[in-house]
């Protein structure tokens, strides 16, 4: 038992894998013919993504209300990244979030319509911040295995990278083995990672005993227990009884 208690104590605090979403998601550069907000506002998804949960989270099909996609620029039979990037500039996304993580891996589910779609984005770009996006100095490039369809895809990092803001660019997508690729577009986005324990936290912990008031109350009893004896020194009937002696006869 000794031990036990004695390894809690020195292997410091155990920190787990959580799912990590933007606290909030702009859009840089590109275009939006549906949302951008969509992309983490949880609109397609069954259920709320949890680490236990995720892999067989799913994701409805593309819609205004439920993903994100581009406009078509080059029309319906164009590859949307052939294109001059002055007509179909890259999709870039600012993303902050409410505190630094360290993240580990890019979730996102895909762009379909209940059968695999050429519009989904298939190679990313990760750029990430410790600083609120005044610098990124890291950064890594990932290419989806497969399209996706209804349920998440995971792309490992490799590495953990801190960050508090991840700038994220879309720079290709399935034109040349589905239907679509007229755009660029996908369904939700989350991320693996952790969330680092301050080393040195503040902790307000309200005083068991108020020492101030305590006092306070000790010196007022003091007070009222020598008025009490002054008092009695200077009226010493006070308190004695009187003894009549009976009548001689």
């Amino acid at each position: 038992m000794k031990q036990f208690l004695a390894s809690l104590l020195f292997c410091g605090p155990l920190i787990a894998t959580e799912i990590i979403a933007p606290a909030s998601t702009q859009l840089l550069a590109g275009t939006e013919f549906f949302p951008a907000i969509n992309l983490t506002n949880g609109s397609g998804l069954t259920q709320i993504p949890t680490i236990s949960n995720y892999r067989t989270t799913t994701h409805a099909a593309a819609s205004g209300s439920t993903a994100w996609t581009t406009d078509a620029p080059g029309g319906g039979a164009a590859d949307y990244f052939a294109l001059s990037q002055a007509s179909a500039p890259l999709p870039v996304f600012l993303l902050t979030f409410a505190k630094e993580h360290d993240f580990t891996d890019f979730i996102y589910w895909g762009y379909h319509f209940g059968n695999p779609n050429g519009n989904e984005a298939k190679s990313f770009t990760l750029e990430f911040s410790t600083d609120r996006g005044s610098t990124f100095p890291d950064s890594i490039s990932l290419n989806a295995p497969a399209i996706s369809l209804g349920n998440a895809t995971t792309l490992p990092l490799d590495a953990s990278y801190p960050a508090n803001t991840i700038r994220l660019t879309l720079t290709d997508n399935w034109f040349e083995n589905f239907g679509g690729g007229d755009r660029a577009g996908l369904g939700e986005i989350r991320f693996l990672g952790t969330t680092p324990i301050d080393p040195a936290p503040v902790i307000d912990v309200p005083p068991l005993v108020d020492f101030h008031l305590a006092s306070q109350a000790l010196l007022g009893r003091n007070l009222e227990n020598r008025r009490r004896r002054r008092s009695r020194h200077q009226n010493p009937r006070h308190g004695l009884r009187l003894r009549l002696d009976p009548l001689l006869s």
